[in-house]
């Protein structure tokens, strides 16, 4: 099934045509460190967890209880970036982290 395929290309054409339409210029900026590691685990999460975050919400509030599991594995996912963080990494959270 490709629709979800379809509908992502669909925004990123979207968004192309509204940068050239308003002619956004990109400045060259650095690729912080995180950001490949972090997007990796991010997209992994969604392939584990079958959906976006904000589903377990949705789920919970429907009566699907299993859907706490995925909540409590968001939030224990949080605390242990944040701690590997500190405590090895390092790395800048910019205007994301306290």
């Amino acid at each position: 099934d490709l629709r979800m395929l379809f509908a992502f290309a669909g925004a990123v054409a979207i968004i192309v045509v509204a940068f050239a339409v308003l002619r956004v210029r990109r400045t060259p900026v650095r690729i912080h460190a995180g950001v490949i590691p972090g997007a990796v685990l991010f997209g992994t999460g969604w392939a584990i967890s079958g959906g976006c975050p904000a589903i377990p919400i949705v789920q919970v509030a429907s009566g699907y209880l299993p859907a706490f599991v995925t909540i409590a594995g968001i939030v224990v996912g949080t605390r242990l970036c944040r701690w590997a963080n500190t405590k090895y990494f390092h790395l800048d959270t910019g205007s994301c982290g306290r």
